[in-house]
C-alpha cells in the first residue's frame, strides 16, 4: 500500500464491492419474476438449508435484521418459492422452507450462481481467497464486538441517568 493510503480509502473500497456485488446479482441472477438478490437468497437456502431453517437462524448466518428478512421472505412466499411450517411446540417459531417450485427451478438458480461466484472469484487464487475470508472475519468480529460495546454503553447510560 502507498504511503497516501487511507482508512477511508479502504472502507469506501469495501463500500464499492458491496455494490458492485449487488450490481453483478441484479445482472446475472434477476428472473422475470425476482430480483437477482431474492434468487441468491433462494440460492443460499437451497444450499445450506434444503430441509428449512428458522428465521433467527436467518437473520444470525446472513447478518440483517428479522424485519428485513421477513420482507424478503413474505415477497418469495408470495411468489410460492418458500413457505413457512409452524413448530407444534411454540406458534411463534416458524420454519422456512423451500417448496416444490423452488426446488424444480432450484438447479437453475445455483447453476447461475456457480458461474457467476466463479467469475467475480476468479481474479484470487485459493491462497488469497483464504487471506481474504480471514481478514473479512476478523472485521465481522470487530463489528460484533463495537456493537456490543455499544449496547452495554447504552445499557450504563440508562441506568446511571437521574
Amino acid at each position: 500500500m502507498t504511503e497516501g493510503f487511507r482508512t477511508e480509502e479502504l472502507l469506501f473500497l469495501m463500500k464499492k464491492i458491496s455494490l458492485n456485488l449487488t450490481a453483478q446479482l441484479e445482472l446475472n441472477l434477476k428472473s422475470k419474476s425476482m430480483t437477482g438478490v431474492q434468487v441468491y437468497f433462494l440460492v443460499y437456502i437451497l444450499r445450506d438449508h434444503p430441509n428449512g431453517t428458522y428465521l433467527t437462524e436467518l437473520c444470525h448466518e446472513i447478518g440483517v435484521s428479522k424485519a428485513t428478512l421477513s420482507a424478503l421472505i413474505k415477497k418469495l412466499r408470495e411468489k410460492e418459492y418458500l413457505y413457512f411450517l409452524a413448530d407444534p411446540d411454540d406458534v411463534r417459531k416458524k420454519k422456512v422452507l423451500p417448496t416444490a417450485k423452488l426446488l424444480a427451478e432450484g438447479d437453475e438458480f445455483v447453476r447461475k450462481a456457480d458461474q457467476m461466484e466463479e467469475q467475480i472469484c476468479s481474479a484470487l487464487d485459493q491462497k488469497e481467497k483464504k487471506q481474504l475470508w480471514n481478514l473479512e472475519q476478523k472485521l465481522m468480529t470487530q463489528f460484533a464486538g463495537m456493537e456490543h460495546g455499544e449496547n452495554n454503553e447504552k445499557n450504563r447510560q440508562e441506568v446511571y441517568l437521574p
